[in-house]
């Protein structure tokens, strides 16, 4: 998928499993935070272009309060799912 189409669906996901704390359309990335259970996770997200501009990688970066990062895998997973279903 081409970063720009990559990009608005990864906004379109990120509200639809938490809320959108920052969004940088410059730089395709966003801050978001969404729960899981009881623990609040912050999950950063990068688009980022492949060298042909036909394709595009997510950076995925979680930060939960949780010792064991279960919380931020949960949130991920979500995320993943949301970006994943048909919109």
């Amino acid at each position: 998928m081409p970063p720009d189409e990559a990009w608005d669906a990864l906004k379109r996901a990120a509200s639809a499993v938490g809320k959108v704390e920052e969004a940088h359309d410059a730089t395709r990335s966003l801050v978001m935070k969404a729960r899981y259970g009881l623990n609040p996770v912050r999950v950063r997200v990068a688009v980022i272009s492949g060298g042909d501009g036909r394709l595009s990688l997510l950076l995925i970066q979680g930060r939960g309060q949780d010792v064991w990062g279960v919380a931020s895998r949960k949130v991920i997973e979500r995320l993943i799912g949301a970006l994943s279903s048909p919109s």
